[in-house]
């Protein structure tokens, strides 16, 4: 107790010298207040009974200790001043270092800057961690340290953080994110099966069409998307989905039809039929050979076309109207087949040939005159001159041509070539021969031949009153353009009117009658507007008399016995022209198009009664029904058609589809399944390749046993006795000979090991 008091009292001495300093720190004096106040405390707990006074205890210690400037003490083990350990000199005074506190006696103290409630120094997002003399800031997870502090991290902006594929969509959060489902997915565990799961969900798709089978009304249908869904129409129909009307692929050209086939439209759909001379069906359509069989039945030639084929004939020949046979073609009837005089018609051809007199050219066409009077001179006694195609002999005056053509002979009478005459003989009374000449003749001057004698050539022209034609032994006389001769007499002429005059007209000049009142038409006829039609004949102004079938003015009106129906129009004698929708003589009979198919009957217009369970508007869904149950496992799937289980086919699936084998099975042996053979009795081997036989003992003589076993030693024989039975074996001669004499003749098949 007495220290302390002599330390109190040091320090009260201290602070009545010492000059007050109005640098000193609050803090510095707060620390001597509290230890003055400690001290007083406890000298005050342990107060004696006695006390001496302060200033009597003081003033009797040692000497006077030395002053030091400010706040500095007396350094220990050291009579200089300065700062206690841990503080630092600032000026005259100590203080503590930064991010210390004075405390007390103990000197500095470090000051946790992260102490207290709210933000601190760090501020928000940010942990604060305590340090001597300082602190460290260190931002939170999510948040990244910047010029500002601790700000938000945005991991949605960075690399993919939730695996879009799996259907999800990042949100930024403070200082995080949340991984969500994009609008049309739905979070799901994931299926798993294991020790190990993953503790998060997939974004699945919303399968809308599942969930709201009538979203898409009509003939709309639902599509699913990923994260939605749309309504499309049906194949064949066409819209925006919601409203969907029948799409005519026909005349849109959507449908998927062959350039060869004819495309039918059907309410939602369409179909392909190949024309005629194609085959397929209907969207690949390729062209029929029929030259392929029988050559189309063409006699010669078939050219294969496309959609068809036609028949040719060879040269020579013409096809027929049938359009296959071939009918030979007679050449000599146009322009006598080239040939200049005899055209001869063969088969397929032609030859030609030359008159008498001539011979066939090198060309085989023409013909040359042969020359007789140059091979001894034609024959003749006297005279010969060639002509074409022959050669006449002639005689020098008085002798004439003898009937023989080749020889000559006095003229005595006219039984000889008419005495020479061209026309007339006469033997006169002197016994000379005369020549005279017909009609229109005169004698020339060698007295025997005629001439023509030209009526025309004189000034009367022949009588006639226009033109005059002379001819050998006459003449006759003709008109003028426009006129004709008449019939009563020859000689005149009388004018032509081309139409006739009718109607009791007279032709008074070429084309030109006159006509009587009531027929101004050309020729007299009558006039009618309109014209008659169909053959009709104006009889009278504007009157036309019609043929049967016909009436109206200008015979136009059409005339139909049996009215037409429906709508349909007369335009010809009992002949209707139907609307699209109807046919038949009055256009009675509604049509369906296309046609109702599968013997379908056309009740109505585009409505078809169908038979035989078929269903549809024409007839074309075929009903699932089989008269007959399909076997083996089969499953009907149309009118009497069975799909087959596999290995099975045939109509109702009743046929096993065998495979054969490989290698094949051998001795009769049938082929099972997986390529393996069911071996019949009496064979084995993985291909019934080996004969088994069991042990028969057949007894036979010994005389035929031996005759046996002369002629072969080794023997293949195979017997019924209920089983197949084969038996190989060799013996000698002494065998069969004993194996005859003690037990017959017998036979023995041993069973091979490894069967």
């Amino acid at each position: 107790m007495t220290h302390l008091w002599i330390l109190l009292s040091a320090l009260l001495l201290v602070l009545t010298v010492a000059e007050p300093l109005n640098s000193l720190e609050e803090n510095e004096n707060q620390v001597t207040e509290n230890a003055i106040g400690n001290l007083s405390e406890s000298t005050l707990n342990h107060t004696p009974t006695t006390s001496a006074p302060l200033t009597t205890t003081v003033s009797l210690s040692s000497s006077p200790a030395p002053r030091c400037p400010g706040d500095h003490g007396i350094l220990e083990n050291s009579t200089g001043c300065g700062c206690p350990s841990g503080m630092v000199k600032d000026g005259d005074n100590c203080t503590c270092p930064v991010g210390f506190t004075l405390e007390g006696a103990a000197g500095c103290k470090d000051v946790d800057e992260c102490e207290g409630q709210g933000p601190g120094r760090c501020g928000l997002h940010a942990s604060c961690s305590n340090t001597p003399g300082s602190y460290l800031c260190s931002c939170l997870r999510g948040y990244l340290m910047g010029a500002g502090g601790c700000q938000d991290v945005d991991e949605c902006s960075f690399e993919e953080q939730c695996r879009r594929e799996l259907g999800n969509v990042c949100v930024n959060t403070p200082g995080s994110f949340v991984c969500q489902c994009q609008p049309g997915f739905r979070a799901e565990a994931l299926a798993c099966v294991g020790p190990v799961c993953p503790d998060y969900t997939v974004c699945q798709d919303v399968d809308e069409c599942a969930e709201s089978p009538a979203v898409c009304d009509g003939q709309g249908v639902c599509e699913n998307t990923l994260g939605s869904y749309k309504c499309i129409c049906r194949p064949g129909y066409r819209g925006n989905g919601t409203h969907c009307e029948d799409e005519n692929e026909c005349a849109s050209g959507g449908h998927g039809c062959d350039t060869n086939a004819r495309c039918g439209n059907i309410i939602g759909s369409y179909f392909c039929q190949c024309y005629q001379g194609f085959n397929g069906d209907g969207h690949s359509c390729f062209d029929i050979d029929e030259c392929a069989v029988n050559k189309g039945h063409c006699e010669h030639n078939c050219s294969n076309e496309l959609g068809g084929y036609s028949c040719q004939c060879a040269s020579g020949y013409q096809l027929d109207k049938d359009g296959h046979n071939c009918t030979d073609v007679d050449e000599c009837l146009a322009l006598n087949g080239t040939c200049e005089h005899i055209c001869v018609n063969t088969q397929g051809s032609f030859r030609c040939s030359c008159r008498p007199g001539y011979q066939l050219h090198i060309d085989v066409h023409t013909c040359v005159d042969i020359d007789e009077c140059k091979l001894q001179n034609g024959g003749c006694s006297h005279t010969c001159s060639n002509s074409p195609g022959g050669h006449t002999c002639h005689c020098p005056p008085p002798l004439l041509l003898d009937t023989d053509n080749l020889s000559c002979s006095n003229v005595t009478s006219c039984k000889l070539r008419n005495g020479g005459c061209d026309h007339i003989c006469t033997v006169r009374a002197e016994g000379q021969v005369q020549c005279s000449c017909r009609a229109g003749w005169k004698l020339d001057k060698d007295l025997r031949s005629c001439v023509d004698v030209n009526e025309c050539g004189d000034f009367t022209n022949g009588g006639c009153e226009q033109l005059c034609v002379n001819h050998p032994g006459g003449f006759k006389c003709t008109c003028g353009e426009g006129y004709k001769v008449r019939t009563d007499d020859l000689t005149k002429c009388q004018p032509v009117c081309d139409p006739p005059c009718q109607n009791y007209g007279v032709c008074v000049a070429p084309n030109s009658c006159d006509c009587p009142p009531g027929y101004p038409g050309l020729g007299c006829s009558a006039m009618c507007s309109p014209p008659c039609a169909h053959g009709g004949s104006c009889m009278r102004w504007n009157k036309c008399l019609c043929p049967p079938g016909w009436t109206g003015a200008g015979c136009h009106t059409a005339v139909c016995e049996l009215p037409c129906a429906n709508g349909g129009r007369c335009v010809g004698p009992d002949t209707c022209q139907c609307p699209s929708d109807y046919t038949g003589p009055q256009c009675l009979l509604p049509l369906c198009t296309p046609a109702c198919q599968n013997g379908g009957r056309c009740a109505d217009v585009n409505k078809c009664t169908c038979v035989g369970g078929w269903q549809g508007a024409r007839c074309q869904i075929e009903p699932v029904q089989c008269y007959i149950p399909c076997k083996s496992g089969g499953v009907c799937v149309g009118l009497n058609r069975c799909r087959c289980a596999k290995g099975f086919t045939g109509s109702l699936c009743e046929t096993a589809v065998t495979t054969p084998c490989v290698p094949p099975c051998q001795h009769g042996a049938a082929c099972g399944p997986h390529n393996t053979c069911i071996c019949p009795e009496g064979t084995a081997g993985l291909r019934c390749e080996r004969l088994t036989c069991p042990v028969v003992t057949t007894v036979v003589s010994m005389a035929r046993a031996v005759r046996k076993a002369f002629r072969e030693s080794y023997v293949d024989r195979c017997g019924a006795l209920g089983v197949q039975l084969c038996t190989k074996y060799r013996m000698n001669q002494a065998r069969v000979y004993l194996q005859a004499y003690r037990v017959g003749y017998k036979i023995q098949c041993p069973e091979k090991k490894g069967r």
